[in-house]
């Protein structure tokens, strides 16, 4: 009897203890997966801070190009524009190496004379709109720090072409069925313009200045600082087992010796970009950013399944507007587009790569990988139309 006891006692014992080590088990495994949980949530919002873009309208599902309206600031014959011109000494010296090296007018390089959106040459009207009182001496201040950059080709500054800036954007409803739409006036104005605010930007960014805190309610305050405007667009392809997306992976020479994948093109809006009547139209500047970058020329183009507008935001990085976009074509990238030739592939693209438009691959990609801030926000809103979700 004792022994039966004894045995009863050891069994209970034993299954107490099996029961007390699975609980346990079962306790610091839940804990782990918490804790792992955590660490991801916290990754995830640490990447969103540094994306930081912000939405200014969304397309539902997408932005009819009949509904976008584009036209440049004109006030009775005068185009509303805005140019910062090359410093004396820097001009000098750029005029003596360009002449040295046997460069006709043509190959020479021209800045416009300083020129502000009253006409003036002081920019004190910046000063009053922005309400950065400072303003002026930091246009002076960066206009050097810049042209240095230009004079050294650094950091992919090689030549200073015209291009817009947003003056005015809007957003609208069209018809029954209340579709949406968007109003883009422009002003006109230079690359060199473009990078000399952008270097103004970055010494207020780093002071926390208020503009880094605008809202889609507030932004146009700092128009000074919208030299640019910019379609991003990822391309859909056919693959051998389905379709897929292509990304690229930016030269260092554009982005700051940093290599960093970004989706498929970005272009921005140029003064070339106008039909034969003399009116600006995004989708020439869609074409050209396709063309420039990947070689797609309009016979291939006219071969595309879809080609659609998303989503207008406002990135924090550079504080520019852009607009996410996709191409979807039923071409295999490897065989039929990336042997093309393109005249800014190489300058600006180190590579392209292409993965299966999955969920869970795409995921894990951009989880384990560097991108460009706005690339990956216009990634993430070009594949919800995709039903794909890669938070």
């Amino acid at each position: 009897m004792d022994e039966i006891l004894k045995e009863m006692f050891q069994n209970i014992l034993f299954a107490g203890l099996g029961a007390g080590a699975t609980y346990c088990y079962k306790k610091a495994k839940d804990e782990y997966n918490r804790y792992k949980l955590k660490v991801e949530l916290d990754k995830l919002k640490k990447r969103k801070r540094e994306i930081r873009v912000i939405d200014l309208a969304n397309g539902d599902p997408y932005f009819a190009k009949r509904n976008i309206f584009v036209r440049e600031v004109d006030i009775f014959g005068n185009k509303k524009s805005l140019y910062i011109d090359l410093d004396e000494e820097h001009k000098k010296i750029l005029k003596d190496v360009e002449r040295k090296k046997g460069y006709t007018n043509f190959h020479e390089t021209h800045f416009q004379a300083d020129r502000s959106f009253n006409n003036s040459n002081d920019f004190k009207d910046l000063a009053e709109m922005t309400e950065i009182k400072e303003l002026p001496d930091l246009i002076n201040k960066h206009r050097k720090i810049v042209g240095e950059m230009f004079l050294n080709s650094k950091n992919g500054f090689i030549f200073n072409g015209r291009k817009y800036g947003i003056f005015n954007l809007s957003f609208k409803r069209f018809g029954d069925n209340e579709e949406p739409g968007a109003e883009l006036e422009l002003f006109e104005t230079d690359y060199f313009t473009h990078r000399v605010f952008r270097s103004i930007y970055k010494e207020l960014k780093e002071k926390n200045h208020p503009i880094t805190q605008v809202d889609n309610t507030n932004f146009l305050k700092y128009r000074p600082f919208l030299t640019s405007f910019g379609i991003n667009t990822l391309l859909i392809c056919e693959g051998e087992k389905g379709k897929e997306i292509v990304l690229s992976k930016r030269s260092p020479k554009v982005h700051g010796n940093h290599s960093l994948y970004h989706i498929t093109m970005n272009e921005g809006l140029s003064v070339v970009d106008k039909d034969p009547f003399g009116k600006i139209d995004l989708e020439l500047c869609f074409k050209r950013g396709l063309l420039e970058e990947l070689g797609i020329d309009e016979k291939l183009y006219s071969l595309s399944k879809r080609a659609e507008f998303y989503d207008f935001f406002l990135e924090f990085n550079n504080f520019e507007i852009g607009l996410s976009s996709v191409l979807e074509i039923e071409l295999n990238f490897e065989k039929d587009i990336q042997p093309l030739i393109a005249r800014d592939k190489t300058l600006e693209t180190s590579k392209f790569i292409t993965l299966p438009l999955k969920e869970k691959i795409i995921k894990n990609f951009v989880q384990n990988h560097n991108f460009i801030p706005h690339g990956e926000y216009v990634l993430e809103r070009v594949l919800l139309r995709e039903n794909i979700r890669i938070y």
